[in-house]
Parts: C-alpha cells; sequence; structure tokens
C-alpha cells in the first residue's frame, strides 16, 4: 500500500519538482511546493483541534483553490474527506453527515454564504474556520496512514432511506493508483481536466492520478462543457477526462470539428455508457489521443476495468465495452432470470472493493456477499453485462431499475420517496428514458398538484441530476399483472409523449 498511497505519491512530486505547476483554478496557478505548504497548514489546524484521523465535512467549491487544499490536507492528517456539494440541498446535507456520523466540517474562510446553510446537528457537529494564512507551518507532521484508515466518503443514490455513504479506504485508493499508473504513459509535463464534482468520486482519479504524475490539474471555470473544446486548447489539455454525455454537449455545440484538440494524448470517458458514434467524432477531433473507457462504480474504488479502443474499431456500433479489470481484481457474471446464456449480473471482488455502506449493515449483507465456487467477499453491482469469448465484458443495462445520468448514479425510487413526501399521500413512479442516447427521468404522479409548484419544491429536497425532466398527472398510476407499478408503460408513455 505505501508505495502508492496518495500522499506518498504526491510527496514525491513535491520533491522532485517543487516549483512545478500543480493546480491551475479560477486564474491562478499554485505549484507543488505551496500547494504542500497550504496543506500542511489544514492538517496542523486539523491535529490542533482534535480532529486528526477523522470524517471531515467541507462544501467542495470549485472555483478555487480551496477544496483540492482540504482533501490533501484532511488525508495528511490521517482523516478522511466527507465532500459536500455546493448545491445542497442543506437537508441532504444533514442526512449525510448524520448517517456517517461526522463530527468535524472545515468551513472555506473566505466563503461567508456557507455557514447558514451548514447543519448543526444539535452541536454534534464542530465546524473549524481556518484563518486566510498562507504562511508555511511549522507542524509539516504526516499522520501514518494504513490500508484500512478510510480516505473519503462518497453518496450513492438509495431506492429507499436516501443516500447511501460508501467509506472508501487508503488501501483501496492506493490499489486503484497502482493499478492504474503502470499501465498508462503519464508524465510530469501533462496538463489533467477536473471536470468532476468533487462529491463525485472520479475527482479522486482527476486529483491524485495527475499529482502522482507531477503534472498539473486545469480546473474549468465552465463546469456545462459549451466552451470546453475551446478551453482545453487554451490551457494546452494533454490528458482529458469526463462523463460522455459533456462530450456529447461539445458535439452537439458543433466543437468537435477535426483536429479540434490536437494535443490530447489520452481521453478517459467513465461514468456512463460510451456510444461508439461518440467516440469517431472524438477520434477526428483528437486523433493523436488514445482513447480509453473505463468502469466502476463507488464500491470497487472509481474504476475497475478499462477497454481501450482500437482505430480500426470506429466503425462499429452500439456501445464501447468495459473491458477487463485494470489490475488484480477479479470479475463475475452471475447467471439471471430472463436473460441469455454467457450474460447476467456483474460481481466485483479485490483489493479495490470496499467493505460495504456506513452504517448500513442490512443494505451491505444484500449487496457484499460470498459466490458459490469463488473465494472473498463480492459486490453485486446490478450491471448486466455479456462477456464475449475474449473474456471482453460490454455493458448490456442494469439489472434492476437504478440508471446513471451525467455520471450520477440514481435510483428512481429515492425521487419518488421525495416526490411522495410533498403529495399528502399521492403515488408517484419515475422512470428512466433514453431520448437521443442520454436518460433522462419522467415522473407520474396520481393526484392533483400545481407541477411547476411541485418541481421548484422538488429542487429543494434533491440535487440537480435527480429532478425528472417532466411531472405528469394521471388518474391512476398503471400496473402489471402481478398488481407492482407497470414501468414499461410509463416508459412507453412517455416515449409517446
Amino acid at each position: 500500500m505505501t508505495d502508492f498511497d496518495p500522499i506518498v505519491l504526491f510527496r514525491r512530486s513535491v520533491a522532485h519538482s517543487p516549483g512545478s505547476p500543480a493546480l491551475s483554478v479560477a486564474g491562478s496557478v499554485i505549484g507543488y511546493a505551496e500547494l504542500d505548504q497550504l496543506s500542511d497548514r489544514v492538517a496542523a489546524a486539523l491535529r490542533t483541534a482534535g480532529a486528526a484521523g477523522a470524517r471531515v465535512a467541507f462544501v467542495a467549491h470549485r472555483d478555487g483553490p480551496w477544496s483540492y487544499v482540504v482533501v490533501l490536507g484532511v488525508l495528511k492528517a490521517g482523516g478522511s474527506c466527507v465532500p459536500l456539494h455546493p448545491d445542497g440541498p442543506a437537508e441532504r446535507w444533514q442526512l449525510m453527515l448524520e448517517r456517517c456520523a461526522v463530527r468535524f466540517g472545515l468551513i472555506d474562510p473566505s466563503r461567508q454564504e456557507d455557514d447558514r446553510n451548514l447543519p448543526t446537528m444539535d452541536g454534534a457537529i464542530t465546524w473549524l474556520r481556518m484563518a486566510h494564512d498562507t504562511r508555511p507551518t511549522a507542524d509539516t507532521t504526516i499522520t501514518a496512514a494504513h490500508a484500512d484508515d478510510e480516505a473519503y466518503v462518497m453518496f450513492t443514490s438509495g431506492s429507499t432511506g436516501g443516500p447511501k455513504g460508501v467509506g472508501v479506504s487508503r488501501g483501496n485508493l492506493a490499489a486503484y493508483l497502482g493499478h492504474l499508473l503502470p499501465r498508462y504513459d503519464l508524465r510530469a509535463d501533462d496538463r489533467f481536466t477536473q471536470h468532476f464534482a468533487l462529491p463525485f468520486d472520479l475527482s479522486m482519479h482527476d486529483m491524485f492520478v495527475c499529482w502522482a504524475c507531477g503534472a498539473c490539474l486545469c480546473v474549468p471555470p465552465d463546469p456545462g462543457g459549451l466552451r470546453a473544446a475551446a478551453w482545453a486548447r487554451t490551457e494546452g489539455i494533454t490528458v482529458w477526462f469526463s462523463v460522455p454525455s459533456l462530450a456529447a454537449v461539445m458535439r452537439r455545440a458543433r466543437a468537435l470539428a477535426p483536429d479540434a484538440l490536437p494535443a490530447l494524448r489520452y481521453a478517459f470517458f467513465c461514468g456512463e455508457a460510451l456510444p461508439w458514434e461518440l467516440v469517431n467524432d472524438w477520434h477526428k477531433a483528437a486523433p493523436d489521443a488514445r482513447i480509453v473507457n473505463l468502469y466502476g462504480p463507488t464500491e470497487a474504488t472509481i474504476a475497475i476495468t478499462a477497454f481501450e479502443v482500437d482505430p480500426s474499431d470506429m466503425e462499429a456500433s452500439g456501445v464501447v465495452p468495459i473491458g477487463a479489470p485494470i489490475g488484480r481484481d477479479r470479475v463475475a457474471v452471475i447467471p439471471a432470470e430472463g436473460v441469455p446464456e454467457g450474460e447476467g449480473e456483474l460481481a466485483l471482488s479485490g483489493p479495490q472493493v470496499t467493505s460495504g455502506y456506513i452504517n448500513a449493515p442490512e443494505i451491505t449483507a444484500r449487496a457484499f456477499v460470498a459466490l458459490p465456487g469463488h473465494d472473498g467477499l463480492w459486490y453485486r453491482t446490478g450491471d448486466h453485462v455479456r462477456r464475449d469469448a475474449n473474456g471482453t465484458l460490454h455493458y448490456v443495462g442494469r439489472i434492476d431499475h437504478q440508471v446513471k445520468i451525467l455520471g450520477h448514479r440514481i435510483e428512481p425510487g429515492e425521487v419518488d420517496e421525495a416526490l411522495m413526501r410533498l403529495l399528502d399521500g399521492g403515488n408517484a413512479v419515475t422512470v428512466p428514458v433514453m431520448v437521443n442516447g442520454t436518460a433522462r427521468l419522467f415522473s407520474y404522479i396520481d393526484v392533483s398538484a400545481d407541477v411547476p409548484v411541485l418541481m421548484e419544491r422538488l429542487r429543494a429536497e434533491l440535487p440537480a441530476p435527480y429532478i425528472p425532466e417532466r411531472i405528469t398527472i394521471l388518474d391512476g398510476l398503471p400496473r402489471n399483472a402481478n398488481g407492482k407499478w407497470d414501468r414499461p408503460q410509463l416508459i412507453r408513455m412517455a416515449h409517446d409523449n
């Protein structure tokens, strides 16, 4: 674990190239030595407050260096990062912190507006405000880390009861870095993108793969991506990483013209199915880039399989395979009722697979299981896959109803739960619908409601990716022969309308 621990790798880059740029954000560039010193101050403050080794929450803004400094500082103090999405809602922040028993948080000293929304949990959480001070600290101690120590907490959607916290250990993260870094020719003169929100675990790839190489992490000012190609050219980006839907936005904006991204050496995609049609356009825009499709749920630490596109395959159709394990992790395909032979639910095991959900033993026991004929514990992903004659895995869909939107794993049932809290006894069913190759949510309710007002109230309850495209009122929600909600019929209705 030690050789690929994220802080060990970062400090090696500091020692090798202290003056090299480590972070480019909001018009400023921070070198490795300065980033090291700033994060030392955070670590020292946490130790002084008795928060060394603790879970530490923070509102993870990306329009300045603060959040990146905090991630490093918390890990240096032996703690676990709990990033909160800046868009909230505050009620969701509180639910997350309660479920993970977070007792400490850090406040960005430059953001007064965050204070009024921060959960106090009746005094159970202490919010620490760092001073505006960039002087080096005399305390540069780094708390010794063990493989089982938690590195960060990410939340995934739950079908009932809201979000589930996944604790990713230092050993899980070190295993990922140890598997991925030797596989690709990533260099100190590279310039990496940082498109992902920090409460999305792919952001950990952005930071620690980049800093392990001694390269510069570049944060775009436009998270929507309409100007992403122009920004990438201006920044001299050589290593790209995003969800496929961001590339699809660029294509619709006509930003993927031939040779539009000539400096790219790598283009990594993850978080959603990657259409071959999009890969073809990307290859024309970045002809010298190696295009890699990564796959992995939060429970298996960032990405666990990979498939590198061969330029000779550009005439393929459908979606790009998810490939094979990038390291020592193992995959199994569990036969499922109603699917052809050779297909089934994907299960994962190995050093990247986490130990389960925080303070949720029943949910953990259902998802992390023993498989007959296999040793160790296996995580059941719920993903429907096919393994071809070469052993390559192909993503088919979901065994259950979960869907990915903008890279976020969403249980429609969580949207239903939020809607029904607002309907005074009415029912709600939300279904995922593919529209122009992109998954969108459509909700149906069986009581009268002012839909615009309902939408506004829902936005106060849930993050933006969870908000349905449309809410439709029906006299009654359809049921199938088993008395369950007839989701296929609702999906057909959404397509017809």
